[in-house]
C-alpha cells in the first residue's frame, strides 16, 4: 500500500513539475514578446480590440475591410509576383514607419495601466498560440518517427483534399473565405459563440424530443380511450 502511495505521489510531483516548467516557459516567452513588440503595442492594441469584437459592429468592420481588399484584388487582377511584391512592400514600409514614427504619433503618457494589462494578456495569448502550434508540429514529427504509415496516410489525404479544393474552387474566393474565418475566429472564441450555439442546439433538440414524446403519449391516450 505504501509503495502504491509513494508511486502516486511521485507521479503527482512529476505532473506538478511539468506544469510549473510550462508555466515558467510561458511567462518567459510572454515577457520576451512584451519587449519585442513594444514598438507595435499602440498598433496591436486597436487591432486586438477589433478582432475580439469589443464593440457590436466590429464583425461588420472586419467583414467590410476583408471584402474591400479582396474586391480590389479582383478588380485590379494583378499577377502572383506583383501581388507578392506589393504585400512585401507594404510590410517593409509598415515596419519602418512604425519603428521610427510611432513615438511621434503616440505619446508615452497616453499608455495607461489598463492598456498595459490588455497588452500583457495579448502577449500571453500569442505565447499560448506559439506553444499550441509548436506542440502540433512536435506531434506531427512524433507521428512521422513512431507511426510512419499513419503519417503517410493522413498527410496524403489532407494534401489531396486541399489540392482538390484548390482545383475546383476559385483560389481568390478560397483565400477570401480562409482569411475571413481566421479573422473572425478570435471574436467567436472571445464571445463564446460556439458554446452558446452548441447549448442552443442541445436545448432545441431536447425541446423537440419532449414535444414529440408528448404528442406520442397523447396519441396513445386517444387510441386507448377510443377502444
Amino acid at each position: 500500500m505504501s509503495i502504491v502511495t509513494g508511486d502516486s505521489l511521485e507521479n503527482f510531483s512529476k505532473v506538478v513539475s511539468k506544469l510549473s516548467l510550462k508555466l515558467d516557459k510561458l511567462t518567459r516567452r510572454t515577457n520576451e514578446l512584451k519587449r519585442l513588440l513594444i514598438n507595435w503595442r499602440h498598433i496591436l492594441f486597436p487591432i486586438n480590440s477589433l478582432l475580439e469584437w469589443e464593440r457590436e459592429y466590429d464583425p461588420l468592420i472586419i467583414f467590410g475591410i476583408i471584402t474591400f481588399i479582396f474586391f480590389s484584388i479582383l478588380k485590379i487582377n494583378p499577377s502572383v509576383l506583383t501581388l507578392v511584391s506589393f504585400v512585401i512592400l507594404i510590410v517593409v514600409l509598415t515596419d519602418l514607419l512604425v519603428t521610427n514614427g510611432i513615438h511621434i504619433v503616440f505619446k508615452y503618457e497616453s499608455w495607461t495601466q489598463s492598456k498595459e494589462a490588455k497588452y500583457k494578456r495579448l502577449c500571453e495569448r500569442i505565447a499560448h498560440l506559439e506553444t499550441f502550434l509548436k506542440h502540433k508540429c512536435e506531434s506531427v514529427l512524433k507521428m512521422r518517427k513512431e507511426r510512419p504509415s499513419m503519417y503517410l496516410i493522413v498527410g496524403t489525404i489532407c494534401l489531396l483534399f486541399f489540392a482538390y479544393c484548390c482545383q475546383n474552387i476559385d483560389n481568390l474566393l478560397l483565400s477570401y473565405l480562409i482569411t475571413l474565418v481566421v479573422c473572425l475566429t478570435p471574436g467567436v472564441h472571445n464571445q463564446q459563440l460556439i458554446s452558446l450555439i452548441h447549448q442552443y442546439i442541445i436545448d432545441f433538440w431536447n425541446k423537440s424530443k419532449s414535444i414529440s414524446s408528448f404528442k406520442n403519449r397523447k396519441q396513445r391516450t386517444a387510441e386507448t380511450t377510443s377502444y
